[in-house]
């Protein structure tokens, strides 16, 4: 489970009254996805109920996912949605897009992979689909996990021109540990893949996969606690007039200028409704008149 954490001056989370409210509630939605992960996990012990664990996955799975469409829509609706200024400022193409994106599409892959897992472990499945569902699952989280690690990676490669070394170490302490979790999920799922022939081997490495997920999972709480103080952190910055991370290569100064363009064009346009509701207003007066004669 990863999200996005930028420091865009740009994003756009809500409306203007509630930007930093809608991005609160954004990081609280990540933050309660992380603790659902943590208990879901822990399920998956020896003697544990899994199908509750498996729940608990699936509820923190949703609300990952749409935590990550959010960031998405946030950086996209932040220039306009004008994807040709991505040529002007990589950045926005290979992090600011590209990791939500992937940490989406991670996600989707999670969460159809723990429903097999929970058709499985209800016993809804026949015994002759049990093996072959269960491999597709097995193949799904693993490719879940490279996703949602190929994702950190995006976002630890975040450059800095402008922010303060408060906001950038605030920054680090949310996608290091966001790095480092992955890659504990990734060898965690690659573990309890079941494809070890000797039973002893096989059940050391299922619980070690659980163990290194309970690892995985507690840095992710970690993350999502870090990065409300990081919203916080950067709500404090904006109000105090502080220098967050603007587009570069000249995107900035080319959304400036289309907005200009679109401000004055439906300036333009209001003028001329003006005019018109003028002309007809004019035009009922001089027909009254007329009548009145």
């Amino acid at each position: 489970m990863t999200k996005l954490a930028s420091v865009r001056a740009t994003r756009f989370y809500g409306p203007a009254s509630m930007k930093y409210e809608c991005e609160l509630a954004n990081a609280v939605g990540y933050l309660l996805g992380t603790a659902l992960v943590l208990i879901g996990v822990v399920f998956f012990l020896p003697g544990w109920n899994v199908p509750v664990g498996i729940w608990c996955l699936l509820i923190a799975l949703v609300l990952i996912i749409c935590v990550n469409v959010h960031d998405l829509y946030a950086q996209l609706a932040g220039f306009d949605f004008r994807i040709p200024l991505v040529t002007l400022d990589p950045q926005l193409a290979l992090i600011e897009i590209a990791a939500p994106l992937v940490q989406a599409i991670g996600g989707l892959l999670f969460l159809v992979g723990f429903i097999f897992f929970l058709q499985i472990t209800l016993g809804k499945l026949d015994s002759i689909d049990v093996a072959y569902v269960t491999n597709h699952a097995y193949s799904l989280v693993i490719a879940a996990s490279a996703f949602w690690l190929l994702g950190s990676i995006h976002n630890a490669f975040q450059v800095y021109e402008n922010t303060d070394t408060r906001v950038q170490f605030m920054q680090k302490t949310v996608s290091v540990p966001l790095l480092i979790a992955n890659t504990l999920f990734l060898v965690a799922s690659i573990l309890s893949y079941e494809t070890w022939t000797l039973p002893p081997i096989a059940k050391k490495a299922a619980v070690t996969a659980i163990w290194l997920a309970i690892v995985a999972a507690g840095l992710l709480l970690f993350s999502g606690i870090m990065n409300i103080i990081r919203v916080l952190e950067m709500r404090e910055v904006d109000h105090t007039g502080g220098l967050l991370e603007p587009l570069r290569g000249g995107a900035q100064e080319e959304l400036e200028h289309k907005r200009d363009e679109d401000e004055m064009l439906l300036d333009r346009e209001k003028y001329a409704a003006d005019v018109e509701e003028g002309s007809s207003y004019k035009q009922v007066v001089v027909t009254a008149e007329n009548l009145d004669r």
